[in-house]
């Protein structure tokens, strides 16, 4: 398994051969509308991403991008769109064909060959926000999306994991509806997981944290912190 960061919340995983393109924000939409500049250019072209199925864990413009979502879906017809009702409803009113779109809600599981995707509960402005755990034969791996800490969440996702979490991507920018890195360190330290990986930082100057202080928290805590770069990936 390979997953590749792109900035933000999103990823590109390659597994038991499928592709799986999450949360992608490759476009500048952002700047256009809200006037917030890209700290980094767009990391991978549409055109060399070749995906199986989109996952936007909410309908927000770093998440749920239109002109992205168009642009990918016009060079690979096939590719299903999964998402919460949030997104879903966003995906009808862009004419995107119903063919295309495969609705999730928090707690709701689907198959995707060998992967069981199941959409998470997450505490954020989009009422219908997910975050999303993916389990193979071996692995298993939480993406928080975005989210709000709150105590009891830890225990709704332990009861979702059922084994040991191996792989942990939290967000840690503190604005806009998003746990800070101080509330994301508490959440991973109470969700043990065996690596953890901030995101939801380094993309605007206006909504960003720093990814050493998270990670000196969790180091004083005996857990596991790994620090991604843009456009590399982690292999499981």
């Amino acid at each position: 398994m390979n997953i590749k960061w792109i900035g933000q919340s999103g990823y590109i995983l390659d597994a038991a051969g499928i592709k799986l393109v999450i949360d992608p924000y490759l476009s500048n939409s952002i700047e256009e509308i809200q006037g917030l500049k890209r700290m980094f250019p767009i990391p991978v072209a549409i055109e060399d991403l070749h995906p199986d199925y989109i996952y936007c864990t909410h309908n927000h413009l770093d998440h749920f991008d239109p002109k992205t979502i168009l642009s990918m879906l016009k060079l690979y017809p096939k590719c299903k769109i999964i998402g919460p009702a949030s997104v879903i409803e966003h995906a009808k009113r862009l004419k995107i064909n119903s063919r295309n779109l495969i609705l999730i809600q928090q707690y709701e599981s689907l198959s995707l060959g060998e992967l069981k995707l199941t959409a998470t509960p997450a505490f954020h402005s989009d009422p219908f926000s997910t975050g999303l755990l993916i389990k193979d034969k071996q692995r298993t791996i939480y993406f928080s999306g975005d989210t709000e800490y709150v105590p009891e969440l830890a225990g709704l996702i332990k009861k979702l994991l059922g084994a040991k979490l191996d792989l942990f991507f939290v967000c840690i920018n503190g604005k806009l509806g998003n746990m800070n890195a101080d509330d994301a360190a508490r959440f991973s330290i109470d969700l043990n997981p065996e690596v953890v990986i901030p995101n939801h930082y380094g993309m605007f100057a206006e909504n960003t944290a720093d990814p050493l202080y998270f990670a000196t928290l969790c180091d004083a805590r005996g857990l596991n912190t790994k620090i991604m770069r843009i456009d590399t990936s982690i292999e499981l």
